[in-house]
């Protein structure tokens, strides 16, 4: 059996994207969703995801105040200044983790914005973190990697951490995703209103024909506790 976490990037990025991912969940196949502590919506995004106690929460880390961003392509693409203090990045993220708890949320995943979790020198500060804030999953992928020369010891400081991870990523709405090869994978989409591509992610995401798809593949649909579950249960 193939088993699928559905995970709505963006949440509490404005009213619009959060009630569409509400609806995505609610009407569609949504397990999951991440949320950005930075943006308008934020609190909107508290008091949905407390309304909707089903669906899976993980904080969205967003620094994008400190990098260049390639909007084309959802992309970073450089440091803002030449170098940035691991001290500035480690009192952002924490800022952002705390901000999350103090609303009474336990997120059970971490993803980033434009993947900026991956980028060298934020996951050698954010995997101790996630550590102490007892956060047991992250996106992780050699897909959404910005070097792919230190995927490697990026994969062994998550597994020291027992920091897990969906072995197989899909990058959101294509023909064919779900027929994929994998056994366990994250498809990551964005849906929402106000923007045509975000509509077309919810349409996607609440196609009656795609739910009846997933029955007939016998794909499960699982949220990123039950990741984490499953697997402890088969190291114990």
């Amino acid at each position: 059996m193939k088993k699928l976490i559905v995970n709505a990037d963006d949440f509490g990025y404005n009213e619009k994207i959060n009630q569409g991912i509400i609806n995505a969940h609610k009407d569609g196949i949504v397990t999951s969703t991440s949320l950005m502590t930075t943006r308008e919506g934020f609190d909107n995004a508290v008091n949905l995801a407390k309304d909707n106690p089903r669906l899976s929460l993980g904080i969205h880390l967003d620094l994008d105040s400190m990098f260049d961003i390639d909007h084309t392509r959802g992309r970073i693409i450089g440091f803002r200044q030449y170098s940035l203090d691991k001290n500035v990045i480690e009192s952002q993220i924490k800022q952002q983790f705390d901000t999350i708890f103090s609303k009474g949320l336990i997120p059970d995943h971490l993803t980033g914005h434009h993947h900026v979790h991956m980028v060298k020198e934020v996951f050698e500060i954010l995997v101790p973190l996630m550590k102490q804030y007892k956060i047991p999953s992250i996106r992780f992928h050699r897909k959404i990697s910005y070097d792919l020369n230190i995927f490697d010891e990026q994969k062994k400081l998550l597994d020291t951490n027992n920091i897990v991870y969906a072995p197989h990523f899909i990058e959101g709405w294509y023909w064919g995703n779900i027929d994929e090869p994998f056994t366990v994978a994250e498809l990551m989409t964005h849906p929402g209103y106000g923007e045509l591509w975000r509509e077309y992610e919810l349409l996607a995401s609440c196609d009656i024909k795609l739910k009846n798809y997933l029955r007939e593949k016998n794909v499960q649909l699982i949220t990123y506790t039950e990741l984490v579950e499953e697997l402890k249960l088969k190291s114990n």
